[in-house]
């Protein structure tokens, strides 16, 4: 099978998962080999500003997925495809879900920026997430089944940048990785079929049951191996590198 597009998460996937984290020499150039003859995008819950640095770095072009699906971004000409917001019904009935949780929220602007998200303040901005950062796998037990029932939002959990600990994510429903291999296939005018998609935290479930080659990493949650086609090595052993080698230059 001839891929056409690679679509790749960032953290735990790309690079480490940590804040400043960043490709190694050996996935850099992996990439950068596999950019010359199929689309290379990045499917991330992150906003432009803890992304741009490496996008720059790898000079990917065309659409990738950013925060969550939230926001189809064209990495070359740095303009907005596509957009989904949480709207003001939504915002409210989130209000009510977490008023009395400790935790802070915080909230993704139009100016891809993080901000408290506070109970009573009203936005005259567009919101495209809000998350928090950190938090206990028991919190997450008790607020997914109330977050769950408030309709035209997604709910998704990731790998912290704090070892032990998870994020949770709140969009649009339509915002999903999955929504966005969808228009990125459309953009590119290919099947999903010919997408190689790869992950590693529970929010990569969409994106890899949007693509044709599902590949989970070796450090990847249980269940994401569970549903993938293969199984690379960690992020640690630059195990995205091993896949380029493996499946988009097979016979090098």
């Amino acid at each position: 099978m001839k891929y056409k597009a690679l679509i790749v998460d960032v953290d735990g996937t790309l690079v480490v998962n940590r804040e400043n984290g960043m490709p190694s020499e050996k996935v850099t150039a992996a990439m950068n080999k596999a950019s010359k003859i199929l689309h290379v995008g990045l499917a991330t819950s992150r906003c432009i500003p803890n992304v741009s640095r490496i996008i720059d770095y790898l000079h990917l072009s065309g659409p990738s997925i950013l925060l969550g699906g939230a926001y189809i971004f064209d990495a070359e000409k740095k303009i907005t495809i596509s957009e989904y917001i949480l709207q003001e019904s939504e915002l409210n009935a989130l209000r009510k879900v977490l008023k009395n949780i400790e935790v802070p929220f915080l909230y993704c602007d139009n100016k891809m920026g993080h901000s408290l998200f506070r109970i009573n303040k009203k936005f005259n901005q567009k919101i495209f997430m809000v998350f928090a950062q950190g938090i206990s796998f028991q919190l997450i037990h008790r607020l997914t089944p109330q977050l769950s029932q408030i309709p035209g939002i997604a709910v998704h959990t990731a790998p912290s940048w704090t070892k032990g600990k998870t994020d949770i994510l709140i969009t649009h429903a339509q915002a999903t990785k999955q929504h966005g291999i969808l228009e990125i296939a459309k953009i590119l005018n290919i099947g999903t079929h010919e997408i190689i998609g790869v992950g590693d935290g529970n929010n990569d479930f969409p994106l890899l049951m949007a693509c044709g080659l599902k590949i989970a990493m070796g450090n990847a949650v249980k269940d994401l191996k569970a549903i993938a086609d293969y199984v690379a090595p960690k992020v640690e052993e630059d195990g995205l590198a091993h896949i380029i080698n493996k499946f988009i230059f097979p016979n090098h």
